[in-house]
Order: structure tokens, then sequence, then C-alpha cells
């Protein structure tokens, strides 16, 4: 559900006192449609994100560092000129609706006190975020949108509320004679959700199963004591929104609010701004997540569709390189049978001592004498075979090329973090088959996420690479020769490890084989094959590709990953 005006109503009453007087310490702008800003306030540092992202706009206190830029685009340069280092006066929301002001106190160039404001619209796509002066005169927004006047030195305008009531000014006969003029068709829930600010769909049928009424009633179907009801069911949501509401996430519906949901599974948060920081924050790493995925897919995509052509080139060569036997037969009975050969003949029947002395036509050009059709025959023989070996040579790379892109493709798939997907992309430029990127990002000097660590019933730590350096580091950096090595067979799939010698419980190997199959090809398949050897007899050939490797003495285990989900990781 989006972030409405009741739980914008909370989190700005929340976030007025936590941040109030906080100083501004830095402006930082990690992408197109986020700002940050580290305030100082007494004893602590706090971090402000204020996000006008199209799908998942919000603003709330976050505690990780995103990455930003090396060169900070121009609406961060120009916060920084405007607001550093102000002081912020209040947060304030308009009315009830998903406009909210942050005031600020700035020395302006002349060194005199003045007051800015960054406004934030939470308006799904047309979100937006303004500084604005104290004449209300935008000095510019995060997205100038000409066609609604929001470029710089224009008066700020707030989008229009369409007339629709602020929920707190009225009484309640005025709520009643409110609902005496609903049409007797219309959704009671649609009314309440057109009518007042900050009610979206959610906390309108909310109202109605506070009030004892199902969700799909209309007005004709209202009886004067449900009127009555509606009301204090209105009421009684409104006033938890002015008490500071009860913030919680419901997970059997996806949906989060800073008010109770009748009869939800809640799960409680401490603050509406924590829950509104982890529960978007989170699905907009999903989405982001999920985009990157879709980029690096079709990347490694085109790359196997060129494979793809390739290889079918080099089969049809080796199909017609099958006639390699047959031309140097020809060709060595045109030799023995010679004489047999007249001049100006388009062909000519020899015995084949191959098939018992059986007449055997071979096709010749008249042009040519007999020992030149002799010569060209052998020509090409010599090049047909050739062909053949070079294309077996082209199709043993193209197949290993293949194998490896697939393995990739499987672990872009099966990257649940950012972490995994960058170094999967850096990987991808390592190996030719992503450009560098021309414009960099500050890195923080963070160490690379080594392989996820599982433990065992019996105690035991077992190790899973999840892309191909982790799959390096994991067999020949951080197993002895006599660990125990896992690997889906026949498909791609993690290199598992068990960190224990010698004689391995059977809870541990069912554990770590149900890790390899599900982080594998096999992850769907109810009998997945598991390979498992001791590390030392796993080995990397010389010039092989990240992730690649050679093993022997392995023996199979059998496991069904398709109801299996793994333990918690250490």
């Amino acid at each position: 559900m989006p972030l409405d005006g009741l739980t914008i109503k909370v989190l700005t009453d929340e976030l007025k006192e936590l941040l109030r007087n906080g100083r501004v310490l830095k402006i930082y702008q990690p992408d197109e449609a986020t700002v940050t800003l580290q305030m100082r306030l007494p004893g602590c540092t706090e971090t402000l994100l204020l996000s006008a992202d199209p799908v998942y706009p919000r603003f709330h206190t976050m505690e990780e560092n995103l990455l930003n830029p090396q060169t900070p685009p121009n609406f961060c340069m120009l916060l920084r000129k405007y607001l550093e280092p102000g002081r912020l006066l209040t947060i304030e929301q308009q009315g009830f609706d998903r406009i909210v002001q942050l005031r600020f106190e700035t020395i302006d160039e002349l060194g005199r006190p003045a007051e800015l404001s960054l406004v934030l619209e939470i308006m799904s796509r047309q979100s937006n975020l303004y500084l604005v002066d104290s004449q209300g005169m935008i000095l510019d927004a995060l997205r100038r949108v000409p066609g609604r006047d929001i470029l710089p030195g224009r008066k700020y305008m707030p989008p229009s509320d369409q007339g629709k009531l602020d929920p707190a000014s009225l009484s309640a006969e005025q709520f009643v004679d409110e609902i005496r003029l609903m049409p007797g068709q219309t959704p009671v829930w649609k009314w309440l959700a057109d009518s007042f600010q900050g009610f979206s769909a959610a906390a309108a049928k909310e109202v109605l199963c506070r009030a004892g009424l199902d969700t799909r009633t209309v007005r004709s179907e209202l009886a004067e004591a449900d009127w009555q009801q509606v009301q204090k069911a209105f009421s009684s949501l409104l006033q938890e929104v002015l008490g500071g509401g009860n913030p919680a996430y419901y997970p059997d519906t996806d949906d989060f609010a800073a008010y109770t949901l009748t009869g939800r599974r809640a799960q409680p948060f401490p603050s509406t701004n924590t829950l509104v920081g982890a529960v978007l924050s989170l699905k907009q790493s999903f989405k982001q997540l999920t985009e990157a995925k879709g980029v690096l897919r079709r990347k490694v995509g085109q790359h196997l569709k060129r494979l793809a052509k390739k290889e079918a080139i080099h089969n049809l060569a080796l199909q017609e390189a099958e006639h390699a036997g047959l031309l140097r037969l020809q060709g060595e009975l045109l030799t023995a049978y010679f004489h047999l050969i007249p001049a100006g003949a388009s062909e000519v029947q020899v015995p084949d001592y191959s098939q018992d002395g059986q007449l055997v036509s071979i096709p010749l050009d008249p042009r040519l004498s007999p020992s030149a059709n002799i010569q060209r025959i052998f020509k090409r023989y010599h090049k047909a075979k050739a062909s053949r070996r070079h294309s077996e040579e082209q199709l043993a790379g193209i197949l290993a090329e293949k194998a490896y892109l697939e393995e990739v493709l499987l672990q872009i798939e099966q990257a649940d973090s950012p972490a995994l997907l960058r170094e999967i992309e850096r990987e991808l430029m390592g190996t030719g088959y992503l450009e560098q990127r021309t414009t960099r990002q500050k890195e923080r000097k963070t160490a690379s996420p080594g392989p996820d660590r599982y433990l065992s019933p019996d105690g035991i730590t077992i190790l899973v690479g999840r892309n191909n350096r982790q799959n390096d580091e994991l067999t020949f950096h951080l197993t002895g020769p006599k660990h125990l090595w896992l690997h889906a067979r026949g498909t791609p799939g993690s290199h598992v490890a068990i960190m224990a010698e010698g004689e391995i419980p059977h809870h541990t190997l069912v554990l770590a084989a149900q890790l390899a199959a599900y982080f594998s090809a096999q992850r769907t398949s109810p009998k997945a094959e598991v390979d498992y050897t001791l590390r030392k007899y796993v080995r990397k050939p010389k010039g092989a590709k990240p992730g690649f490797v050679h093993y022997e003495r392995a023996r199979t285990i059998i496991v069904d990953p398709t109801g299996f989900t793994p333990p918690t990781k250490q």
C-alpha cells in the first residue's frame, strides 16, 4: 500500500520531535530521485532520506550509507550552497495531504538570517522535491516540470487537493451531514477516500471494518444508525493517528500503516519512522535488485544468443565435413582405376573394394583431365578434414563459454543482495562480457562478501559460494584437501564445502547436499543428484574461467530441494 496522508501525519510528528534544531552537516544525492541530509543533534548524528522515487516515495531516517557519485548533481550542489550548515526549524504536513515541508534557518550571501524550505510531494510518479525561499519562490526542483510551471523563479504552487476536506475540521454532526449528501450507489469507502485528505483506500476500508460494515457497502444500504457508527469509526481512526498511531507491518497482505488494520496479523514497529524505513527501503531495494538483474540477464542473454548462432554454424560445418571420408574413398578409387577414366566424362563407374567390388558412380568435372579431377577431389577432402578439426576446436570453446555464461545466469537469478550482483557485474567486466563503467561511483572500502555460512545440526560449518569469485575462494583458499566438497551433478550451481575432516555425520551431508541442489539449476527438481568428493580431487584447468573446475573420485547423493528452505546463515 502507498504511504498515505494519515501515516505521513504520524511520521511527520515523530521526525519533527527527533530532528528539531538539527544542524545540516552534509547533503548528498545518491541517485536522481533521492537526497540525504546528515544532521547533527545533541549526542548523535542522524541521516534523513528524502525520496521522490516514482514507485516508493518516502522520507525517514536511515543508518546505512548509500553510494554517492563522485561529482554531485547540480541540485545537490544547490542544496549544499543554501542549506549547509543550516538549522532545521520544523517539519510540517500540509493538512493531511501528502506534502511535507522542512523549514530551515540559514544565512544568506550577505550574512543575514534567512528561511528556506524543502518541500517534498509524495505523489507516486509525480513525486518531487523543491527548494523554496521565504517568499514561496522556487530556487530549483529535483525534477523540473515546465507543464506545471515548476521552474526556478516561479511561485511554488502545491497540487490541487481536489476540494478534499480536512478530516480534523469536521464535527460529528457535519460528518453525518456529508453522508446525507452522498449519492445512493456510491461505495462508502470510495466516498471516504475521495472526500477526506489523508484517507487512502486502506484507511477508508478500515473505517468500515471498525463500524462493523462490509467494505462493499454503498450509501443506500446505510441506515441512520449506521451513519453514527461510521462517524465513530472515522473519529476513532483519526484519534489513533493524532495520538501517535500504532505502526505495524501486516505480512499476510504486505501492507503497512501507522494505524491499526482490524482483523489482520500485525508485526508491530517501535515507530512509524522505523516502519517506513524498513518496509519501503526493502521494497525499493528489491525493485532495484530486480531491475539490475534484468539488465545483467539481458546482456548475458545477448552473448548466449551469439554463441548459439556460432554453435549452429559449426554444427553445420561438421555435418558437411562428414563427407570427408567419402571424398577420400572417391579419390583413392579414381587413383586405383585411373586407366578407366575417359577424358571429358561427367562421371565414371568403378569397383568399390570396400563394398565387395560393387560399382559406384563418381561425379567428375568434364572440363578437367582425369588427374586434375583426382587432385580436385583430394583437395576437397583435405579442406573438409581441416574444417572438421577447426569446427570441433571451436565447438569445444563455444560449449565451455556457454556453460560459463549459463552458470553466471543462474547466479544472477539467485542473487539476493546488491553486493552479490555487483560482484557478478565486476566479474563480467573483468572477463570482457561487459564494458567498464565510464562514470565511476565512490566505492566504500569494505571487504567483498564471502561465501554463505551455515551450521549443520551436528555443529559443523558448511560454506556455500554464491558467485564465481566466492566459488574459487571457497574451493582453493578456504578449504583444506581433506574437506568434503559438493556440487550439483552436471548442472550450473554453487560450490559447497563441509568444514570438517574424517567421517561426516549423515545429517550434515544431507544438509550440504540440499544446499548444493538448492543453489543450482536443480532447485525445482524432486530428485537432484549431488556429487561429493574430497577437496584434493578438485582442480582448476589452466586458463579456465572463474568458478570452473574438474573433479574426480566423486560419489553421488540424491536429495529433494523442492520443499527445502536454507537455515539461517551464520
